[in-house]
């Protein structure tokens, strides 16, 4: 029996909220990863993805990631990686890196052998419908570092779940969507590991990893032991919740979402700091006009947003390229501190 580990979405070097306490946080999950599929005697780790934050890599973060990709091969079990749109940079890739190293595979149209199985990858291609490959062996594994439909029903997505059926593989492994899901189409299961950190508020379930068997496609999770995240939910009195959960809060972050008037963000920030909270991120889910009103000092009457930009670009008769970097800075899929990125990812497409 094949087995492997699947894991995507590690974000290594990602200093959430800007604390160094984070980022070595996102560098223990890497660690307790590399811990499992030693301890489990998998025959190979594939990453689909986002292995690191950032295509800038500081030296801590390399360090880090070569620390884990060492004790694999003393292990004799195979990095098995593609790049994600985080890390994607122009050129050479950071897993090229590390493949010219003897310490992982680049996985790409070439088959590479485990087993009786054959393992094919793409690397992240942008937010566009795909043309997929046909995979000519029966068994065999394609990994993706994309969005699926079925992953975010009410969004566009680059993957037809209904085409996973026609690629020829019996495993499709994916990363980009940060929650653990695993879908059947015919023979041929679909699943995305999750991340190994929580890289926003919304990922509130547990983070793990997914073992398996690649005959039988049995899937097995494990869990791994991340930063507590204590959630203030809106139908609590934010302060009230906070002090329920005090014996919780000791070094954990915590997520609060505000609905109600009567505090301002920074009383509950400060009040969560007090009791021993690592940071404290408030989700302001009042009226837009009140929580502008309470940031700026003013006032306005909110519209249709998106829909008054779109108009007043067709008005000036932007160029096309315009139109491109402003649906990039406007979609809501792409974090605020990954819009420069995404934005200069385009134009050097663009200009190749």
């Amino acid at each position: 029996m094949t087995r492997i580990l699947h894991t995507a979405d590690t974000h290594l070097g990602c200093r959430q909220y800007g604390l160094e306490e984070r980022r070595e946080d996102f560098s223990k999950a890497f660690w307790q990863i590399v811990d499992m599929a030693i301890s489990e005697k998998v025959d190979a780790v594939v990453h689909a993805g986002d292995l690191f934050d950032e295509r800038y890599v500081s030296a801590e973060d390399l360090r880090d990631v070569l620390q884990g990709l060492f004790r694999l091969k003393e292990a004799e079990i195979p990095f098995l990686a593609i790049v994600g749109n985080h890390e994607q940079r122009r050129g050479v890739q950071w897993i090229d890196l590390f493949a010219g190293l003897g310490l992982a595979v680049h996985l790409g149209p070439e088959p590479f052998s485990l087993g009786e199985f054959a393992f094919y990858g793409m690397d992240y291609a942008g937010r566009r419908e795909l043309r997929l490959p046909k995979l000519k062996e029966k068994k065999s594994a394609l990994v993706l570092h994309q969005m699926l439909d079925k992953a975010q029903p009410m969004q566009e997505a680059e993957l037809k779940s209904i085409d996973m059926a026609n690629v020829g593989a019996s495993l499709v492994l994916l990363g980009d969507y940060h929650e653990h899901r695993v879908w059947h189409e015919g023979d041929v299961m679909i699943t995305y590991p999750g991340s190994s950190e929580r890289w926003a508020l919304s990922e509130s379930s547990p983070r793990g990893i997914s073992l398996i068997h690649l005959e039988s496609q049995r899937l097995d999770r494990r869990e791994l032991q991340t930063r507590p995240f204590v959630f203030i939910r809106e139908n609590e009195d934010p302060i009230k919740g906070i002090d329920a959960h005090a014996k919780e809060l000791r070094e954990s972050v915590v997520a609060v979402y505000l609905e109600e008037e009567g505090y301002t963000i920074r009383e509950i920030e400060e009040h969560g700091l007090s009791k021993g909270a690592l940071a404290v991120r408030v989700r302001d889910l009042r009226r837009p006009d009140l929580a502008q009103a309470e940031a700026q000092g003013v006032s306005f009457e909110v519209g249709n947003l998106d829909q008054k930009i779109a108009e007043r670009l067709d008005r000036e008769n932007f160029s096309e390229w315009t139109r491109q970097i402003d649906s990039i800075v406007r979609d809501e899929r792409i974090a605020d501190s990954r819009v420069d990125d995404e934005v200069s990812r385009y134009l050097e497409k663009v200009l190749e």
